[in-house]
């Protein structure tokens, strides 16, 4: 029976892929957005409210053929009851003990497996497979905690939409519009009173819906905010204690939870309001309803069993409006915090590119800057007019104060960002014209804070590589001066050496250590083209030399650009390029610009412990 069951139930669970695509981006519009992740379960939809319209039919047919029971028992003996209705019972017998559990399995396995273990990952895997085609700049423009949080939660609220209305609505309004039609179909009289009272129960849920709806998307606004700031403080702690007092960072967060407090006041209210007048129209109809069903009675309109499952039904129908009350608000918090989450999930691509645009192919390694300018939508700052050939292999340093251009520069050319006019072309083929993936493909790079994810070393250095072996993991990680140190680390877990984990963004290592692993990582890609930006910077003196000769055989046969404001790092560079207010002001090898003592020749004889003045 155990496996069995195990078969049955993982039938449901598989009764769609939740890994399939949308063709189309998720649209921010709420409807449009729900219909375009109906259709790989729109089979399973039809069979839900199949077996919710059966199920909600038995519930409604036990309780009339209770009172069909009740007026044979008046008006029958023993002997004619048994002999009338014995083949009747045994039949009820056999829809309680069978059929009504069957039905209510195969509902229950319907919206509790099949909807509730697929939905969620097919949305999130969409909305997952939508967000990491976005820019780095458009990610840097949101908190991350909010952005992070609407990717999960989005899955909730569609599954727990999807459920709530097959699982709850659909079955309470089936039962509902099931008992009016029976009680018209037995003594129309008694089905007046319930049909008024489901128009009053209807309009009354339409009219307030809209508010619902706009109040639950304030809300999650609110509550989304409040996420992302205590993420961000929480990720910046030390920064915080070390330069704001505590009934400071309190007082900032206080903000933050007024507004989620007075938002979810605002739902509050409204539900009040709500539940307060359907429980009075409760009342109403129930009062009315007995009391006139009493008077059909006496007037010999209507039998006492016709009157007892109506009242039966009448109390029933109560109780089950209440759950649909509780169904449907719960409903539409879930619709409001879907609103407020699609501002985020269906923001259009920042930087799409086409599902056929070529691989980069990189064969010499070539890079050719036209005409560049970028200004992060503010007309100021980044590049105003860059041109530069970077001939195949060579080494290009970039020297300028901070805010001169030099990382933009080296954005663009990742494609973190759209140039706002110009070109890069890498062997000819200009970047955006090409395959993202394959751009950075053929990009190695160390920035001067090494970014680590919350995984094993290992994992880290292995960054979008499998087939690698533990041979080669060593050598890089030996290479890159790793290797001793993580041969003693361990996590709390017990893990050990190169399977032990560093912690968010490598927040258990040092910052020396930290930038050994990014090195070793990109002496395992080998690719072609090199971006050094400020690579050693974390490293002490005497690691730092150790690197520094290893980056020198990193570079051989390489084109390389490299960002240093310890200008002993790039001398040695075939040419250096000085930037200032995002343009070139010079450019040369090291011995050319010393010689004609311009602004490089400025900064190398300003230079303390081997670092340029990088302010104004």
């Amino acid at each position: 029976m155990r496996q069995l069951y195990e078969k049955v139930t993982r039938w449901f669970l598989h009764a769609f892929d939740p890994y399939t695509l949308s063709d189309a981006p998720p649209d921010r519009d709420l409807w449009r957005y729900l219909k375009s992740h109906i259709k790989p379960m729109r089979r399973i939809i039809f069979f839900s409210v199949l077996v919710t319209v059966f199920a909600a039919t038995i519930e409604v047919w036990l309780i009339q053929y209770a009172g069909t029971i009740v007026d044979k028992l008046v008006s029958s003996d023993t002997d004619t009851f048994w002999k009338n209705e014995g083949l009747g019972l045994l039949g009820a017998a056999l829809v309680v003990l069978l059929l009504r559990p069957l039905a209510q399995f195969l509902r229950l396995s319907v919206n509790d497996i099949s909807f509730n273990c697929n939905v969620a990952t097919l949305v999130r895997w969409r909305a997952y497979d939508h967000l990491i085609r976005q820019s780095v700049g458009w990610f840097q423009e949101d908190l991350t905690g909010r952005t992070s949080g609407r990717l999960v939660d989005i899955g909730n609220h569609v599954s727990d939409s999807i459920h709530t209305a097959l699982n709850t609505v659909a079955f309470g309004l089936v039962y509902m519009v099931g008992v009016v039609a029976l009680m018209a179909g037995t003594q129309i009289w008694l089905a007046l009173p319930l049909l008024l009272w489901l128009g009053l129960y209807i309009s009354v849920l339409a009219w307030i819906m809209p508010r619902m709806i706009d109040a639950q998307h304030n809300f999650q606004a609110a509550k989304s905010g409040l996420v992302g700031t205590v993420v961000d403080s929480f990720s910046n702690i030390e920064t915080l204690k070390l330069f704001a007092p505590k009934h400071q960072i309190a007082s900032e967060q206080r903000h933050s939870l007024e507004d989620t407090r007075q938002a979810l006041f605002r739902t509050r209210q409204i539900g009040i309001a709500l539940r307060t007048t359907l429980i009075t129209l409760e009342a109403i109809v129930i009062a009315g309803f007995v009391g006139y069903g009493i008077w059909l009675w006496t007037v010999d309109a209507a039998t006492i069993g016709v009157i007892s499952s109506a009242i039966a039904l009448s109390l029933r129908i109560t109780t089950m409006a209440d759950w649909i009350l509780d169904s449907i608000w719960w409903l539409f918090q879930r619709v409001g915090s879907l609103r407020e989450a699609l501002l985020t999930i269906g923001q259009p691509i920042e930087i799409p590119e086409s599902d056929d645009a070529p691989t980069l192919k990189v064969s010499e390694g070539a890079v050719e800057i036209k005409d560049l300018h970028h200004h992060y939508g503010l007309g100021q700052g980044g590049l105003a007019g860059i041109s530069l050939s970077i001939k195949p292999g060579e080494k290009i340093g970039l020297v300028g104060r901070s805010g001169s251009g030099k990382s933009t520069l080296v954005n663009l050319v990742l494609r973190f960002f759209e140039a706002e006019k110009g070109s890069i072309s890498i062997d000819g083929q200009n970047i955006t014209e090409v395959d993202q993936d394959s751009l950075r493909a053929a990009v190695g790079m160390v920035a001067q804070q090494a970014a680590l994810l919350n995984r094993s070393v290992k994992d880290n250095i292995l960054l979008g590589r499998k087939d690698v072996s533990e041979e080669e993991l060593i050598s890089v990680a030996t290479q890159a001066r790793a290797h001793s140190f993580i041969e003693n680390l361990s996590d709390k877990k017990g893990r050990k050496g190169y399977d032990a984990h560093v912690g968010e963004r490598g927040v258990k290592l040092s910052g020396g250590q930290r930038q050994r692993i990014a090195i070793g990582r990109v002496i395992l890609k080998d690719a072609p083209i090199l971006i050094l930006d400020e690579a050693t910077s974390a490293l002490d003196s005497e690691v730092e030399s150790e690197i520094q000769e290893t980056l020198i055989n990193v570079m051989q046969d390489k084109t390389v650009i490299a960002i240093a404001h310890r200008l002993s790092t790039i001398a040695r560079m075939d040419r250096i390029i000085v930037m200032d207010k995002g343009r070139i002001i010079e450019e040369g090898n090291h011995a050319t610009l010393i010689e004609n003592g311009g602004a490089y020749a400025n900064f190398w004889s300003q230079q303390s412990d081997g670092f340029i003045n990088t302010s104004d």
